[in-house]
């Protein structure tokens, strides 16, 4: 599938030399993916040389007809305002119109990328937040805005636009874009994110043109798509992980572990969602999960090597180490007590209920992953428990719910079966938060 990437600027730059350099890397990646331009604007008006070429030194302009349809211009542009050409300039707008308009486009188009570009806009910021509210992952050129010097020199009004959503914008961002290490040391510095990317600007640097930039470009949207699998990864793939995980989980005398349509679903597995598939184990830790069950259905797959595959690290790291059978409650008041009420147990059950209240904790820090439910899935269905006497002590460290609403997660993630849950499963909101707190980032 052919990366697809949608753009933003409200208005063409001032700066022609500016407008110039945008309409030459926008059309540097029409040669390699589909891209679309949206601005508040009926039409991009550039400066046109001799030649036919953009540039900022002839008197003559083209529209945006013209810089679409030319053979050297491959991307689209979409206006979403109302068509008068100062739309937003000197008077309040509609935002809610305005937003009807860009996600009418925004639907349409389903990139893959929304690509905002500038600083201090406040429809800069809608855009960014309209986009990633509904799941696309924004990337953000500030161009400078961020550089701490331009901030201190424009104290004043920036600084109630930084206050109100310029901080939030790039908190917010998959990944800022910027060709100044001053603005990206500055972004890290504040903790705004971490995933800042620095790519030399073309016009600064002459031995690094539009086209080099474009494609560092195109490097960061695989870098941002290939991050954050958990949330970006589609329903087909998530289901063939799950089958996945549970045939790596299923006993050597079962002779039937999966059903017919999860057989179909894995059979017709894109090599683009093995890529996704292998990131999204790689970032939970099923890895060798994932690969016992492909060895066990018989699947061929495509190789993957992680060192080709760069992204960014996960905004909360995530545990994907063993789910352990200590007490990890960092209150010592509170552990001793748990630790009280489990004094009587025998060992299964005692290993059980403490890998609850461990998986519990962690769902709380938000770094559970699927490899712990792995390891509570193998516990269930492997070690034998009196299952009368682990609800006896779950009701005892109030876990008796909880357990219920991870056998729900557990039937969803690892195909876990009705027969092996000590306890019977509940979908209620409490269970809904567990799912929403497994794949937050």
């Amino acid at each position: 599938m052919e990366l697809r990437v949608l753009h933003f600027i409200p208005y063409v730059p001032e700066d022609a030399g500016m407008a110039a350099f945008l309409d030459k890397v926008l059309a540097s990646m029409g040669e390699e993916c589909e891209v679309h331009l949206a601005m508040l604007t009926p039409e991009l008006k550039l400066t046109k040389t001799v030649d036919g070429t953009a540039g900022a030194d002839s008197m003559e302009t083209v529209s945006n007809a013209e810089i679409s349809e030319g053979a050297d211009r491959k991307y689209s542009i979409h206006c979403i305002g109302t068509g008068n050409p100062q739309y937003g300039k000197n008077r309040p707008v509609n935002l809610l119109a305005l937003q009807k308009r860009f996600l009418e486009i925004l639907y349409s188009l389903m990139p893959q990328i929304v690509h905002v570009h500038g600083s201090y806009h406040y429809f800069n910021s809608r855009i960014a937040l309209w986009s990633r509210k509904r799941g696309f992952p924004v990337v953000f050129s500030p161009y400078g805005g961020m550089n701490p010097d331009y901030i201190e020199s424009q104290y004043g009004m920036r600084t109630w636009k930084m206050i109100c959503y310029q901080k939030a914008m790039t908190r917010g961002a998959s990944a800022i874009l910027t060709s100044d290490p001053k603005e990206s040391e500055y972004v890290q510095h504040e903790h705004l994110t971490d995933r800042v990317e620095l790519v030399s600007d073309p016009r600064i640097d002459q031995y690094f043109g539009e086209e080099n930039y474009a494609h560092s470009t195109l490097v960061l949207y695989q870098k941002v798509l290939d991050s954050d699998k958990g949330v970006h990864i589609d329903q087909k793939s998530r289901e063939a992980l799950g089958a996945l995980l549970h045939l790596s989980l299923s006993g050597s005398s079962e002779q039937h572990p999966l059903c017919s349509e999860d057989i179909l679903n894995l059979r017709s597995i894109t090599p683009k969602q093995w890529h996704d598939i292998h990131l999204f184990a790689l970032e939970q830790g099923v890895t060798s999960n994932m690969e016992e069950g492909a060895a066990k259905a018989q699947l061929t797959i495509p190789e993957f090597h992680k060192e080709t595959h760069p992204t960014f690290e996960l905004r909360i790291p995530k545990d994907t180490k063993p789910l352990d059978t200590t007490i990890l409650t960092p209150n010592p008041m509170l552990r001793r007590m748990q630790e009280n009420k489990l004094r009587d147990c025998d060992e299964p059950t005692r290993n059980t209920c403490v890998m609850l209240l461990n998986l519990r904790h962690l769902l709380r820090q938000d770094t559970a992953t699927l490899r712990h439910l792995c390891d509570l899935t193998a516990v269930f269905r492997f070690d034998a428990m009196d299952e009368d006497r682990l609800a006896f002590h779950l009701k005892e460290l109030k876990l008796y719910q909880f357990t219920r609403r991870i056998c729900q997660v557990l039937s969803e993630t690892t195909y876990l079966d009705e027969g092996y849950m000590p306890v019977p499963a509940l979908d209620d909101r409490g269970t809904a938060n567990i799912r929403a707190h497994l794949m937050k980032y």
